[in-house]
């Protein structure tokens, strides 16, 4: 089974934290800032695979297996969440997501 969406946005928050801690001004980056980030997707307005990522105030949409930013931005973040969602694993996990919502539709559609 794939890893929910709150597991995969503690994995996003944990792999942004990581990577600020590699510069000098950033060192002390507190995870308080990332613990509003938000995963989700939204088949009925994006048609393509695609996943949903909120950091505060701030918003972006990226499609997979081929990372592409669709709508919004993320600011400084924006970099590495695009890295972190070009991860195979990544990617599996949001693809059976994705077919899970696809499967949900068909079936509320037929009724």
């Amino acid at each position: 089974m794939a890893k929910s969406f709150n597991d995969l946005a503690y994995d996003l928050r944990d792999f942004i934290v990581d990577k600020h801690a590699n510069y000098r001004g950033l060192k002390h980056m507190s995870l308080q800032r990332y613990n509003n980030l938000n995963i989700s997707m939204n088949s009925k307005r994006y048609g393509q695979q695609h996943v949903i990522i909120k950091i505060g105030i701030s918003e972006g949409v990226f499609s997979f297996p081929y990372v592409n930013k669709m709508d919004g931005g993320l600011g400084m973040d924006e970099r590495y969440v695009m890295q972190w969602i070009g991860n195979d694993a990544v990617i599996q996990a949001l693809t059976e997501h994705w077919k899970v919502i696809k499967l949900l539709e068909l079936e509320q559609d037929e009724k």
